[in-house]
């Protein structure tokens, strides 16, 4: 499929120039994706989605049509560059659009984003898998009244990219992702919680661990209690900090958002913004990491990019066209969703470099403070202002953990949080994009009633 995919693309940036393309680029992807779903216990749906297409991004001056396809017949991609080239000629210019990256060298091998299992596995072998974390969660529940719910999304794929400047690209990659959700209800108390894993590989993935986890997840939430309120550390654990870090500091070295004014680190480059405990890079040569790639969306060459590193901000994300309109080399950030999007920026593997220690360390050191397990709060990008609900956590006194926590928030501007990181533990947890440990921060303010 990929030298097919690289061809159909040759062709498509070969017509795109003929007919008249200053620069021209393709852009194609071919999927399949299995999904599982499990209610009250039993599997509920099951469903296979393929999908496969184009996208022609064409320069003509300093105008760019776009036009996509979903298809992936000859024909029919011929006919999206030849709409491409029509729309940029009628295109206004864009006077900060350069040019299209160029390259002419060989790209930097990564590991372990691709498992032939993934691919290969059957439905019933999908079936047992999330079955097992169902019976996991069972078990551990127990005489309980317990409601199971689970998901399981098995997805592999092929893209390549090819532009007239040299760009010419390939990759293969799986993914597996198993969640389950456990609610429990008591006379006096009703909780909920989840655990999942992400993976690239089928061995990466442990159906037991989800679900006992789960439920014993959702077994310590029960009998939650406010709290008094004040400023108090708190402990983010590695699910919490994925969250804070990747939508709260990934967004803010977004060079697109800092360019346009509405990041909170928009005048920080260059200068001091962290604890000297905190470092950070962005890392796309991760082995097996999700977004481990041998290039970026429009074919620059993956990299290590240090982002953080003895306090200071070291880099922005760019891709060509932050890049370009900036002056620098660009970062390899350029990301599609799909085929039918042009390129935007995002992070890749977001790695924070462990420290020493778990979250359970860091409680018995904690004379009074919270332990955040999960929020999905994020904070205003331009202010960098954050009031994250604590809808996992507990309270801490006298080094150990009372209870779980209700209706408390945590708030704080995420320039004071990166500063007050007091503690980077070794826990490290992979969460989608973001690969980072529990974080301890020195204070916040907490509320709750």
């Amino acid at each position: 499929m990929k030298e097919k995919l690289l061809e159909l693309g040759d062709r498509a940036v070969k017509a795109a120039t003929k007919l008249g393309a200053d620069q021209a680029e393709a852009f194609l992807s071919s999927s399949k994706v299995f999904s599982i779903e499990v209610e009250k216990g039993a599997i509920k749906s099951a469903s296979e989605k393929v999908d496969a297409g184009c996208g022609i991004r064409a320069v003509v001056g300093k105008s760019v049509g776009y036009s996509y396809v979903t298809t992936i017949l000859e024909d029919d991609i011929l006919a999206t560059a030849k709409r491409s080239v029509k729309l940029a000629k009628v295109s206004l210019p864009d006077p900060s659009f350069a040019s299209l990256p160029s390259f002419d060298g060989t790209y930097p091998k990564v590991k372990d984003i691709f498992d032939p299992a993934v691919k290969q596995l059957t439905a019933e072998a999908a079936a047992d898998l999330i079955l097992r974390a169902v019976d996991a969660s069972k078990e551990a529940v127990g005489g309980r009244r317990g409601i199971i719910e689970a998901g399981l999304t098995v997805a592999s794929g092929a893209s390549a990219v090819i532009n007239s400047l040299g760009v010419s690209g390939t990759i293969n990659g799986t993914s597996v992702n198993l969640s389950t959700y456990v609610t429990i209800k008591e006379e006096d108390s009703q909780s909920f919680s989840f655990e999942f894993q992400d993976s690239r590989a089928l061995k990466g993935i442990d159906p037991e661990w989800v679900g006992k986890t789960a439920a014993e997840n959702t077994i310590k939430a029960l009998g939650t209690k406010t709290v008094e309120s004040g400023e108090f550390p708190v402990i983010l654990s590695p699910l919490a900090a994925a969250v804070i870090l990747g939508f709260g500091f990934a967004g803010a070295i977004n060079a697109e958002e800092v360019q346009f004014g509405r990041s909170y680190l928009t005048e920080a480059l260059g200068k001091p913004v962290a604890s000297k405990a905190l470092k950070i890079t962005d890392d796309a040569l991760l082995m097996g990491g999700i977004n481990t790639r041998p290039f970026d969306g429009e074919g620059v060459p993956s990299q290590k990019t240090p982002i953080i590193a003895s306090g200071v901000l070291k880099s922005f994300l760019h891709n060509s066209y932050s890049a370009n309109k900036a002056g620098v080399e660009s970062t390899g950030n350029a990301s599609r969703e799909s085929y039918t999007s042009l390129p935007a920026i995002s992070s890749s593997n977001l790695v924070v470099q462990p420290g020493k220690g778990t979250h359970e360390d860091f409680v018995s050191e904690i004379g009074k403070g919270i332990l955040c397990r999960y929020t999905g709060d994020r904070p205003n990008m331009t202010t960098g202002d954050l009031s994250a609900m604590v809808m996992e956590g507990f309270f801490i006194e006298g080094g150990e953990i009372q209870y779980p926590v209700k209706n408390t928030l945590i708030g704080i501007n995420m320039r004071d949080l990166l500063q007050r990181v007091q503690s980077v533990g070794a826990d490290t947890r992979s969460v989608r994009i973001v690969v980072s440990p529990s974080i301890v921060i020195e204070k916040a303010k907490i509320t709750s009633g």
